[in-house]
This record gives structure tokens, C-alpha cells and sequence, in this order.
């Protein structure tokens, strides 16, 4: 992957008022104020290890010029109470170039994180890199990391080569995804057209944007509604999802718009039980998005059962996370539902 492409985002330092912000969300998120579980000086939290469902290894052959040790990792895991990680790859351009060494390296860079698995049983698990836009290939490889490497889901991007991810192109692996109910993990790519709109853009805003494209495009293309028993994580809080939700609404087929002069009546029906039931379906996870903002809209529009813990290591100190939450001050059973529970719930080998 590119420099411009790579998340180098720095950690921000929010100083605004954020028990204003969470008293009335908290207490509409989960009905009433719960008593705040005791927090730990360390990592913010108490009880069971978190699950975290947004790290990346480092592809072995990319050490020379990337920052990431194994050792590391698992010291970061226990100085920060997280129990299990869910290992994504770092995304190599080669793997979703449609060339032929696509599927070996996507063949390679699985098994290497199942052998992490197999080393480490109890602290990691992962998603598996597939070779889109191949579909053979695609179809080979889902095969084989569900079925001998025991993947935990599939990971895949905003921006796939120059399509979204509902495009035609990818729907035979899709459909396989679907009849596997799989756990799909979309992480955030910087199209070529948007590298340089402005500066530092790749590292500041542009990442936020494609995610919300992405899902808007599948909202669009109908996989959603069509191939529903696909459990999709969304990075970031949902980057711009929950802000722009009602705003989509209105765009999508199908969205009923209200009071809007742009109607969607007489085309095609994408979204039949609404936008708003697609959207609520998706799952969560806060890595660098726990600020006061982005979790608000986020608890907003999805229930507590919806949210799962990230911290985006090694792009991000797990810190910019953990702080914010412990900040939020977060009812205890929206902390055990946000940490644990919920991935217990879509990774039932994961259950303590």
C-alpha cells in the first residue's frame, strides 16, 4: 500500500465538554443511568479482557519498512487489558490488483495470520485477506481460509482497484459470504481520485469519506437489502454514516424521503424495509472515533448490541481510544456490551 493510502493519522487532543455531551446519549442509548463500572488507571476499564476487532499484523516481507513486532503487540494487550484481537492485514495494492500473484499473496498472507492464530489461540483470531476483484480466485481463497484456516471473517475495502464494493464485479464471492453468514470487516481506502483534493488529505478526512461511500454504495447496489445475513463491521464509528443517515435516506431507492423535492418514487427499490433498518443492522467499532462527536451520532443511530471495541494498532496508539472512552463515562452495561459482549455474540469461540 501506498504512503498516501497507509492510516498515519495523528492522535487528537479533544478538550471540549464531554460529559455534556454523553449525559442525555447514555441515558437514551440505555434507557437509564446505569452505576459506572470501576475503572482501572492503566486502561480506562475493569473486568474481562476486551475483545478488539480492529489491528493489523504487518505483511512479514513489509517489516524493513513498517513498525510492528509480535512481541509488541502482545505487550500492548496486556498493558491495555484487551484479551483478543482480531487481526486484519495491512492491505497490500498487489492483492486486489486482479493480477495473477494476487491470489498467492493473499494465500501467503492468510496463512501467516493463521498460524498467528494457531501460536496464540486464546489472544488472536482474524479476517482474511481475499483476492478481489478475481472472482475464481476470490471464491478459492473464502474456501479455504473458512474451511482449513478456520477464518473468523473477511476483510475488505472502502475502494476495491476503482470500484466500490457493491459493484456487480464482486457479487459471486459475495453471495458465497452471505451463504456463510460471514463477519465482513470494511476498513477505509483513499481512492486514487482523492489523494490530493486536499493536503494531507489521505491522512485526515478522505478515509471517513470513502467508508461512507462504501456503505451508501451498498446501500445503492441493493447487497445489503439482497444478501442480508452478511454481518458487517463498519470502522471508525461509522465515519460519516450516523451524521449524513437521514441525508442518505433521502437519496437512496426505496429511502422515502420526506419533505424533499428529490423523490425516489417509480425507481427501483433497494432498500424495501428502509434505510434506516440497513443501517441499524450494521455494527460499530469505535477505533479513533470514541470523541464526543462521532460516538454520539453513533448511539444515535444504532442500538447498544450494534457497538464493538477497536483500537486501529499500530496506525493509531491504542490510548487516543481508551481515553476517550474512559472519558465518556459510558453506563456499565453499554461498557460490557461495547467491549466483550457483542463480539462474544458474532465470534462465539471468543465467549469467556
Amino acid at each position: 500500500m501506498s504512503n498516501k493510502q497507509r492510516a498515519t493519522s495523528p492522535i487528537h487532543n479533544a478538550k471540549l465538554s464531554r460529559r455534556e455531551v454523553f449525559t442525555a446519549t447514555a441515558a437514551a442509548a440505555a434507557g437509564a443511568a446505569l452505576p459506572v463500572a470501576k475503572m482501572t488507571a492503566q486502561t480506562g476499564r475493569s473486568g474481562p479482557g476486551a475483545i478488539d476487532v480492529h489491528q493489523h499484523y504487518v505483511d512479514p516481507a513489509a517489516r524493513a519498512t513498517e513498525r510492528w513486532s509480535l512481541q509488541e503487540m502482545l505487550d500492548l494487550m496486556g498493558k491495555n487489558n484487551i484479551a483478543t484481537v482480531i487481526l486484519s492485514g495491512n492491505f497490500p495494492d498487489l492483492v486486489y490488483s486482479g493480477k495473477p500473484a494476487a491470489s498467492a499473496q493473499a494465500r501467503r498472507l492468510n496463512e501467516y495470520a493463521a498460524k498467528l492464530v494457531s501460536d496464540h489461540p486464546k489472544s488472536f483470531g482474524f479476517f482474511a485477506t481475499i483476492p478481489f476483484p478475481d472472482a475464481d480466485g476470490s471464491l478459492k481463497e473464502i474456501e479455504y481460509a473458512f474451511d482449513t484456516l478456520k477464518a473468523d471473517g473477511v476483510g475488505f475495502l472502502s475502494t476495491i482497484g476503482d470500484k466500490y464494493p457493491g459493484n456487480a464485479a464482486f457479487r459471486p464471492p459475495w453471495e458465497e459470504l452471505n451463504r456463510r453468514k460471514a463477519v465482513m470487516f470494511l476498513h477505509p481506502l483513499v481512492p486514487s481520485c482523492c489523494a490530493d483534493l486536499i493536503p494531507a488529505g489521505a491522512n485526515s478526512v478522505e478515509r471517513d469519506f470513502d467508508t461512507t461511500r462504501a456503505v451508501t454504495n451498498l446501500l445503492y447496489s441493493g447487497t445489503f437489502s439482497e444478501l442480508p445475513d452478511i454481518r458487517y463491521i463498519i470502522n471508525h464509528s461509522g465515519a460519516c454514516v450516523p451524521t449524513l443517515a437521514g441525508r442518505i435516506k433521502d437519496r437512496v431507492p426505496g429511502g422515502r424521503p420526506r419533505g424533499s423535492r428529490t423523490s425516489t418514487e417509480g425507481k427501483t427499490p433497494k432498500t424495501p424495509n428502509g434505510v434506516f433498518y440497513e443501517l441499524q443492522k450494521l455494527y460499530y467499532e469505535v477505533a479513533h472515533a470514541a470523541y464526543p462527536f462521532p460516538l454520539a451520532a453513533m448511539m444515535k443511530l444504532a442500538a447498544p448490541s450494534q457497538y464493538l471495541f477497536g483500537t486501529d494498532y499500530p496506525a493509531e496508539d491504542p490510548a487516543s481510544t481508551l481515553e476517550e472512552l474512559q472519558e465518556a463515562k459510558l453506563p456499565a452495561d453499554i461498557q460490557r456490551a461495547l467491549y466483550r459482549e457483542n463480539a462474544e455474540r458474532l465470534f462465539p469461540r471468543l465467549k469467556a
